[in-house]
């Protein structure tokens, strides 16, 4: 355990989170340069532009206390079972044909909410049902065992969509079989629809995607055991397919391996040398309940929800939230901006009171505060600090605002949790 001494630092929301994150995180990635996001950050597309490879696969996913959890995921021909599945990126108007290879021991299927006139071998995708008439699948199957379906469609509209399984839905999706489809318009990679007004800083995408765990239903799935639907109680929410801290770790991280993408949302100061545009947050909700995620210390501006844009060519209906609200197996895009209002600067435009370099923060044997209230400026610390912080940044949490999700096994604070990291201006040299 380490060892923690009670401090003063500044009052400012940016920083009052780096006590928090000193509790939390044990290493960060490299610092990027300039205006180039960091190696490892974002949205990471698996390799396809119009055709994908979706093999069902069984495998372990970390949880940060410790435990590991026989899952369900997707493996593809250049990456293992992985939680959540591949994020599949295409372009407005491609024809997507997505060939499900089934190795579990029961039927499966894909569906596509928000996609138009999906078809399944060439026959329409139609839900399946038994002699009684009652639903079996919302959508032709692979067979268990090693059953084979291609499901084809055409990607006519930008936005950020959801593909799932249609076969035992609460079970199978609840397993891990769920996974992020980005559809980019054909007027510009940039923009998140066919608009100037929902253009993104190219380096700053990112990716939210909520689930959620329930050890007894893996535990029970795992040893072929029946499961009491009555007591399905989530014990572990994710972020990515993480639990915080580990959302803050990098894409592909080595710790990681069957859950590659991170979750921290890292910008600069928009305009004066920083972003010229904002970040785009793109958020799929997997929970049988609703969302509510909430960054600290800045609204983000809803831009869209389930691929219906509110920016100009409808009448701009766009609007600001300190809670972006997801439905049930909804989507919704925002804009995040951070702007310095203020525009403090040590010499030309100090802050109007003396500070005290030490007000309220718990600094640990490692910690991301710079014990300094300007952006891109590094203070001294106590003796014996480990200062992670690396050119001064600063860091909001964001988070689920159901704050019973943001726990792991009933311990505060981790599941859908992460950072929005804040370089200066000019970016964040390596040192």
């Amino acid at each position: 355990m380490k060892t923690m001494s009670r401090v003063k630092s500044v009052g400012f929301s940016a920083l009052a989170v780096a006590g928090l994150s000193a509790a939390l995180l044990s290493g960060v990635p490299t610092a990027s340069q300039g205006a180039t996001a960091t190696p490892g950050e974002g949205i990471e597309c698996t390799p396809g532009t119009s055709s994908f490879n979706l093999s069902t696969a069984t495998g372990r996913i970390s949880m940060p206390d410790g435990n590991t959890m026989f899952s369900w995921g997707y493996s593809t021909p250049s990456h293992g079972f992985q939680l959540p599945g591949p994020v599949i990126c295409v372009t407005q108007g491609t024809t997507v044909n997505i060939t499900l290879n089934n190795t579990l021991k029961e039927d499966t299927s894909l569906v596509f909410p928000g996609q138009h006139d999906v078809k399944a071998d060439g026959q329409p995708s139609v839900p399946l049902a038994d002699s009684t008439g009652r639903v079996t699948s919302l959508a032709p199957v692979a067979a268990a065992n090693g059953g084979t379906v291609t499901y084809s469609f055409v990607a006519d509209k930008p936005g950020t969509f959801l593909y799932e399984s249609g076969t035992d839905v609460d079970k199978q999706v609840e397993m891990g079989l769920y996974g992020a489809i980005i559809v980019r318009p054909t007027a510009s990679a940039t923009q998140a629809y066919g608009d100037a007004g929902s253009a993104f800083e190219p380096t700053r995408e990112f990716l939210h995607l909520l689930s959620e765990v329930d050890p007894e239903l893996h535990l029970a799935v795992e040893q072929n055991k029946p499961f009491d639907w009555s007591k399905y109680a989530p014990k572990y929410f994710l972020l990515n397919g993480r639990s915080a801290p580990d959302t803050l770790s990098p894409n592909n991280a080595p710790w990681l391996p069957s859950q590659p993408y991170g979750a921290m949302v890292r910008v600069r100061p928009q305009g004066s040398g920083g972003d010229n545009l904002p970040a785009l947050v793109r958020y799929i909700n997997v929970m049988g309940g609703d969302a509510a995620f909430h960054p600290h210390g800045n609204l983000e501006r809803v831009i869209a929800q389930d691929g219906q844009p509110f920016t100009a060519q409808n009448g701009d209906r766009s609007y600001g939230s300190f809670l972006v609200d997801i439905g049930a197996n909804r989507t919704v895009d925002a804009m995040f901006t951070w702007t310095d209002v203020e525009k403090y600067d040590p010499a030309n435009n100090p802050i109007p009171v003396a500070m005290n370099p030490a007000q309220d923060v718990l600094i640990s044997a490692s910690t991301w505060y710079a014990l300094n209230p300007y952006l891109g400026k590094v203070g001294s610390l106590p003796a014996g600090v480990t200062n992670m912080n690396q050119c001064g940044e600063y860091y909001h949490m964001a988070h689920n605002h159901n704050l019973s999700k943001a726990t792991n096994f009933g311990m505060s604070f981790g599941g859908q949790m992460t950072f929005i990291r804040i370089d200066p201006p000019n970016g964040c040299p390596a040192q």
